[in-house]
């Protein structure tokens, strides 16, 4: 359900924490002045389809991990890459922050459409965003306390990762190896995510051991990640999506990328999310999931079922011959923000409709020629109230994972079949 306001929550945001609520050449503002209103056990669902789909995610995970290279660069990861994808880490997980993103189909059933798990964003809208819609609309927030458990999760990390080194001399905090947040600063929708998830880290942090330093700035020696006053990194969480950053070079033409992460494989820095959360975030996973169900020899009889129930027929390029009736969306597989995303019929493998994007060039992804097929859902019409006036369009809705724990849910809504840049921030609230 939907509903809205005289006066709006938006004039609430804080723009120092959310500093695209106006985004750009966008005439409308990027939240919605409407809202959704679903029962506890919509939330409930979403949670627990998450936490049952991940598990399953991690488990194919280390399959693609012990695949031969030559499987793996069937995939198109970067072939610099592969050596950096088997490296311990301190959760024993492939990401530590991610988001699931579904469609709901005609029968109001969740279908996964893709996991997030490399450089996810939207996460203030969910974290704080989504509670100052609550308490405007008088609403309960299905979000509520996630903001507490975030920053636990923030904190529990430090503490693993790079706890404070305390001088036993004089008692006072050696920040010598700071936790650092990096993004390119220029770039402010991942500017302000970065930042909030520093302020929430800082929150229970010495501020000198957590700090921003841009990406600009960051510099690679013999000892890791050299900061801009002379000190190295012990930790990073950066917002700059992997298979980017694997082909960085240097002004001197040399690998900055490989250089990186040869650091982070000696164990100079820890990195947040690390190096494997790639091989989720690449959209070829889904079909490989797929493809191990398809085979019957993996799952066992619940994982089986929870594939059937959740996700969508998912193919590689390569076997679209197995496609033969409906519609597939055809995804480039290192694709983002809905760019270069079209529908074809199964049938004749003729293209029925292009999903077009403001602004293709401005959407930092890896230019590749490889795609992906999954089967197309025609999703239920809903109605949202923007700067533009009442829209009718379509939705995905989102949940966030805490390492393996589903936390906070998010919306976004948009008059394209095909969601992207354009689309607008929904908040959701329980009824």
């Amino acid at each position: 359900m939907m509903i809205t306001q005289r006066n709006s929550y938006i004039d609430l945001i804080d723009r120092n924490i959310m500093p695209f609520v106006q985004y750009g050449d966008y005439p409308d503002r990027y939240p919605a002045l409407s809202a959704f209103t679903f029962d506890k056990y919509f939330y409930l669902e979403l949670k627990e389809a998450s936490r049952e789909i991940f598990a399953i995610f991690e488990n194919v995970v280390k399959i693609f991990q012990q695949a031969p290279k030559t499987f793996q660069a069937q995939m198109d990861i970067p072939f610099k890459l592969l050596p950096f994808l088997n490296i311990p880490n301190a959760l024993n997980l492939s990401t530590w922050l991610s988001r699931f993103d579904f469609v709901i189909d005609e029968n109001n059933d969740f279908k996964v459409i893709e996991i997030n798990s490399d450089t996810p964003c939207a996460i203030i809208e969910a974290y704080y965003v989504n509670q100052i819609a609550a308490d405007s609309f008088g609403y309960k927030n299905p979000n509520f306390g996630e903001e507490q458990r975030l920053t636990n999760f923030l904190y529990q990390l430090k503490q693993k990762i790079s706890p404070p080194q305390i001088n036993l001399r004089d008692g006072n905090f050696n920040s010598t190896r700071p936790f650092i947040f990096s993004c390119f600063d220029d770039y402010i929708e991942d500017f302000g995510t970065t930042k909030y998830l520093m302020d929430l880290m800082q929150v229970n942090s010495p501020a000198a051991d957590v700090e921003f330093v841009s990406f600009y700035e960051l510099q690679v020696d013999d000892e890791g990640l050299l900061l801009p006053d002379g000190r190295h990194a012990g930790a990073i969480y950066r917002l700059h999506p992997m298979e980017i950053l694997i082909e960085e070079t240097a002004t001197d033409g040399s690998d900055l990328g490989v250089m990186f992460l040869e650091k982070y494989a000696e164990g100079k820095f820890e990195m947040f999310n690390p190096p494997e959360a790639i091989i989720m975030q690449n959209k070829s996973f889904l079909a490989l999931v797929w493809q191990i169900y398809l085979s019957g020899k993996f799952f066992n009889s619940h994982e089986a079922e929870i594939i059937e129930r959740y996700m969508l027929p998912s193919y590689f390029e390569e076997d679209l011959n197995l496609i033969d009736s409906g519609e597939f969306i055809k995804k480039p597989i290192w694709g983002r923000e809905g760019r270069n995303i079209s529908i074809i019929d199964g049938a004749t493998k003729n293209t029925i409709y292009e999903h077009q994007i403001e602004n293709p060039d401005e959407v930092v992804c890896r230019e590749s020629n490889k795609f992906m097929y999954q089967k197309f859902v025609r999703t239920p019409k809903f109605e949202a109230l923007t700067d533009s006036g009442h829209l009718e369009g379509f939705t995905t809705f989102s949940c966030f994972m805490l390492g393996d724990k589903p936390s906070a849910v998010y919306c976004r809504f948009s008059q394209e079949k095909v969601i992207g840049t354009e689309a607008y921030f929904v908040p959701l609230l329980e009824s």
